[in-house]
This record gives C-alpha cells, sequence and structure tokens, in this order.
C-alpha cells in the first residue's frame, strides 16, 4: 500500500513540475513584454523569435558541452543526432506555430486582447476533444465543467472592455479568430503527435524545434522587412536594451524547454488548461506591481480561475485513480481473448518454423 502511495505521489510530482515550469516561464515572459510595453521599448517579434532561436541552439550545445555524461542520461538531456525525417517531423509545429501568430497579429489588429483571450479559452474545449480523439486522453463531466468555468472567468474579466470591443467585430476579425484558435489547438495536439513520431526527449524536441525553427523565422525577417530595421535600430546598443533582449532569449529558452516537457508528461489539455491559469497569478500580480484597479468583475474572474483550476486538478487526480484501479484489475474479458488468440498464433507459428527447420 506505501508503495503504491509513493509511487502515485512521484507520478504527480513528475507532471506537476513540468506545468509549474511552463506556467512561471510563461508569466516571466508576459512580466517582461509588460514591461518593455510600459516603458514604450518595442522590438520586432519575428527578430525577437530569431534571437531565441538562435540563442536556444547555442545554449544546448553548450548544455552538451559542460554537462557530465552521467548528469545528462539522469536528466534526459542528451543532444539528439541530427537526421533528415525528425526535421519534418517537427516542420508541421514551426508551420503552425508562425500560422497562429500571423493569425493572432491580424486579429489583435481589429479586436482588443480581451476578446481573443476569452476565444482563447473556448478553444480549450476544441483541445480536449481533439486530445480524446487522436490520444485516447480521457474527458470527464469534470473536466468539462472545469473548461465551462475557465470560459465563464475569461469573460468575467474581460467583461467590461468587450461591451467597448462589440461593434468592432466583423466578418474579417471573424476569420482570423477562428484561424487563430484552429491554429492554437493543432499547436499543442501536433506537438504531441510529433513527439510520438520521434520518441525524443522535451530537450531532444527543443534542439530540433529550435533548428527548423531559425531559418523559418529568418525568411519571415526578411520578408516582412523587420531584419532590416532590428540590425538598424540605434537602441540595440543600449545596455537596457540588450538586457532585455537577453532575458528574452533566456527565458524563451525555458519556455520552449517547458511546453514540450509539460506535453509529454501530461497532456495538450492540460498544457492549455495551464495557459489558461497563467493569468490568474497575472491579473493579481497586476493589481500589485502594476496598481491595476480592482474591480469586481476582476475578483470574480480570480475565484471562479481558482475554481476550475482546482476543480481541474482533482478531475484528472480521480481520472488517474480510476486508470490505475483498472490496471491493477487486469485486461478485460475481451482482452483476455485476444491474448489467448495471439499466443496460440504465435504457438503455431513456432511450431511451423521449427517443422521447416527440422526438414
Amino acid at each position: 500500500m506505501s508503495g503504491s502511495r509513493t509511487s502515485m505521489s512521484s507520478v504527480n510530482l513528475s507532471q506537476v513540475v513540468p506545468c509549474l515550469a511552463y506556467s512561471c516561464c510563461s508569466i516571466m515572459m508576459m512580466l517582461l513584454n509588460k514591461s518593455l510595453a510600459s516603458r514604450g521599448g518595442k522590438i520586432p517579434l519575428s527578430c525577437v523569435m530569431l534571437v531565441q532561436n538562435l540563442a536556444t541552439l547555442i545554449l544546448v550545445h553548450i548544455f552538451d558541452s559542460c554537462l557530465a555524461t552521467e548528469a545528462k542520461a539522469r536528466w534526459r538531456m542528451n543532444l539528439p543526432p541530427l537526421r533528415v525525417q525528425t526535421c519534418l517531423a517537427w516542420l508541421p509545429v514551426n508551420l503552425i506555430f508562425l500560422v497562429m501568430l500571423f493569425s493572432g497579429f491580424k486579429t489583435l489588429q481589429l479586436v482588443t486582447v480581451s476578446l481573443v483571450s476569452v476565444c482563447k479559452n473556448i478553444t480549450n474545449v476544441f483541445t480536449t476533444f481533439g486530445d480524446r480523439m487522436l490520444f485516447g486522453e480521457p474527458v470527464s463531466f469534470e473536466v468539462l465543467i472545469a473548461l465551462m468555468l475557465m470560459i465563464i472567468a475569461a469573460y468575467l474579466g474581460a467583461s467590461d472592455e468587450l461591451r467597448l470591443d462589440g461593434g468592432r467585430f466583423n466578418m474579417q476579425a471573424g476569420f482570423w479568430m477562428t484561424v487563430n484558435c484552429l491554429a492554437t489547438s493543432a499547436y499543442g495536439l501536433q506537438i504531441k503527435l510529433s513527439q510520438k513520431q520521434t520518441g525524443l526527449s522535451p530537450y531532444g524536441c527543443t534542439f530540433y524545434n529550435a533548428l527548423v525553427a531559425t531559418p523559418l523565422t529568418f525568411l519571415w525577417t526578411i520578408w516582412n522587412g523587420d531584419l532590416l530595421k532590428f540590425l538598424g535600430n540605434v537602441e540595440l546598443l543600449e545596455p537596457q536594451y540588450l538586457f532585455s533582449l537577453t532575458m528574452s532569449s533566456l527565458i524563451g529558452f525555458g519556455i520552449g524547454f517547458s511546453v514540450f516537457w509539460c506535453i509529454s508528461a501530461t497532456s495538450p489539455t492540460t498544457y492549455a488548461m495551464v495557459g489558461a491559469a497563467n493569468k490568474i497569478p497575472l491579473a493579481v500580480l497586476g493589481i500589485m506591481v502594476f496598481s491595476e484597479p480592482v474591480t469586481a468583475n476582476r475578483v470574480l474572474f480570480i475565484s471562479i480561475g481558482l475554481l476550475a483550476g482546482i476543480v481541474y486538478a482533482r478531475a484528472k487526480s480521480l481520472l488517474k485513480k480510476q486508470g490505475s484501479k483498472n490496471h491493477s484489475r487486469g485486461p478485460s474479458k475481451q482482452e483476455a481473448i485476444e491474448l489467448k488468440v495471439d499466443k496460440l498464433e504465435n504457438g503455431n507459428v513456432m511450431m511451423k518454423d521449427a517443422g521447416s527447420h527440422g526438414e
């Protein structure tokens, strides 16, 4: 009994830590962006991505050179061999990511961030059922309640701005928002699919993702002209500008690794829920650090969002306990029959092979 509790706690810890790592990195990146925006600093998004990808490749090779062999094996941080097939397997992830960024940029030109935030929470429902269809991830009634609570919380948090934004929504905004929501849902699902196809560790996924993304983002910066603007910016040599780029690169490496770690240890659904729940501590920090006003809707958003996180965590815990109970009971009658048939077929094949060798 004690052994099963120990194994259960270790399994929970192996899933909680990646989620916390992704949440912390994501919150730090959002706070950094908000700080830059409040100071008037503006770095082109495509150039930030290019710098982050190059920094990730450099950091991966630094860790590979500095870490001992035992540490690499223990933490699964071995640098995978370079293969064209693996690059092709990660190409859809990066293409979907670029579609997600471009459609998000077009959407934010037409509507406010609040409306996009509400729709992103609705997207989590599509991710949940896609996770169920592609990977067999169980979906309970409590999971659906948690998703609905998160949507309600997002609506309450954005209700004041949504009243002002309602007149700006049109067919063009609806098109780009739909594309962005579908790409957001497909991104997490494609990561899980590529992980299964390649069998890479989160560290290997980080390396290959940066390797494939670097030439794509480089072409993007040339196409939109951001690279020339970025290199010609006189602020590039200022200490504050360099510090922001350095911090963005380090946090970007952490986000990339923690995203693959989170999806590998849990599921695309949990990854989407953690991303939605990140807005709750951001709202609290906005009140405490940036002196944002405390409104009734904001308090409701924080309270219902926390409740949604608790309901989701409890639902996943119950599903895991139910899965472990079913596993301890052994295979079902149908599975037992299939196992017996497989054994008989394998036995007949072995007898035929033995007879052919005897002849």
